[in-house]
């Protein structure tokens, strides 16, 4: 039985991005920002995977940071079974501001053109970290009794990590070829050019 592509590339891509994460954490490539933060390359990561793969590729990839997280991390930090409810929860806000990732990339993608493209992608950023924050902070204060986490804390502690993330994952969009930005988890209309090829309807170059 042949597999979609819109299924099979989402499944690979999250895979990688996924086992990316993970040894990103077990090879400690990260830096200790506050009792809030530790920063590393996760987050770009998570953001591409759910641009370019949408929601199979995010479940995918964020499973594989919040796994590394837990067992190299969290595990033993707070009593069982605070510490695993702990990552629950993170994967739980993870996912749904990543589909805000997924589904306002393939809006911005179906209706801006470069540069414009990567103005909406600083919008996208912006709501995931409102949007992860917003849930996060409950759903760690729920896991561990008496953890104190605060929206101040948080969002006081993510501004640097939103800047370089944006930042990063701007500049590897701009850099992609128009066929590897484009999303690869649904299937777009698509219209003859002027070379006689398959694209999305937009004059090629303006992407």
């Amino acid at each position: 039985m042949k597999i979609k592509k819109t299924i099979w590339i989402p499944i690979v891509g999250g895979l990688v991005f996924g086992a990316l994460s993970y040894l990103t954490t077990l090879a400690n490539l990260t830096v200790q920002i506050s009792e809030d933060l530790i920063l590393g390359p996760w987050e770009i990561f998570n953001t591409l995977s759910a641009a370019l793969f949408g929601p199979i590729g995010l479940l995918i990839t964020e499973l594989g940071l919040d796994v590394s997280g837990y067992l190299h991390i969290i595990k033993g930090v707070y009593p069982a079974p605070q510490d695993s409810n702990f990552m629950i929860g993170n994967y739980f806000a993870h996912i749904v501001a990543l589909l805000f990732v997924a589904f306002g990339y393939r809006t911005i993608y179906q209706r801006l053109r470069m540069p414009g493209l990567l103005a909406g992608w600083v919008l996208v950023m912006g709501i995931y970290y409102l949007v992860g924050v917003a849930l996060t902070v409950p759903l760690h204060n729920m896991a561990v009794p008496g953890l104190g986490a605060s929206y101040a804390g948080y969002y006081r502690s993510v501004r640097l990590e939103f800047i370089l993330v944006t930042v990063v994952t701007s500049l590897i969009l701009l850099a992609l070829p128009e066929r590897f930005r484009r999303p690869q988890w649904y299937e777009s209309k698509q219209t003859l050019n002027q070379n006689g090829e398959f694209s999305n309807g937009l004059p090629e170059g303006t992407r």
